[in-house]
């Protein structure tokens, strides 16, 4: 009896923790939004609803500035807070990385900038992610995912 109780939790952990790899495994298989064009500029994300500008990419651990782009009515685009969640797709762990003065938050309680760059809104922010691999940010808006862009960090 203690030998069948013995096998069935050794079997119980295995699954657990094949199905947990599995779960890494498809994230990290998860493609980079691809860039697209408005208005002259090059963003990266999803044509039509959510876009980052990124001068010079992105860089671990080093901050810089970058635009956010959004499309939609105007009450999705009047939500705040405005939320990023990063998603390192190596390992599932959430970061927060937008800056304010030299330390990272979640949120900022404030709404969006007017149309920008052929978008319905746009928003300024600094962000430092804190290592290279591929990443997925989460934009939030009144505590609704409004949508996301996958990137790769160098």
């Amino acid at each position: 009896m203690k030998k069948v109780f013995v096998i069935i939790i050794i079997l119980f952990v295995m699954s657990i923790a094949t199905g947990c790899s599995k779960q890494v495994e498809k994230k990290s298989e998860v493609q980079v939004s691809p860039l697209f064009k408005s208005e002259g500029y090059n963003l990266q994300g999803v044509e039509g609803k959510i876009g980052i500008l990124a001068p010079g990419g992105f860089v671990a651990n080093k901050p810089n500035k970058y635009m956010w782009h959004f499309w939609g009515t105007k009450d999705e685009l009047a939500q705040t807070p405005f939320k990023v969640e990063a998603i390192d797709l190596n390992t599932g762990e959430k970061h927060q990385t937008l800056l304010v003065g030299t330390g990272t938050v979640w949120e900022y309680n404030y709404g969006l900038g007017g149309p920008n760059n052929g978008a319905d809104a746009h928003l300024p922010s600094s962000l430092k992610l804190p290592h290279s691999g591929k990443w997925q940010l989460d934009a939030y808006l009144g505590g609704n995912l409004f949508g996301s862009i996958v990137i790769n960090v160098s």
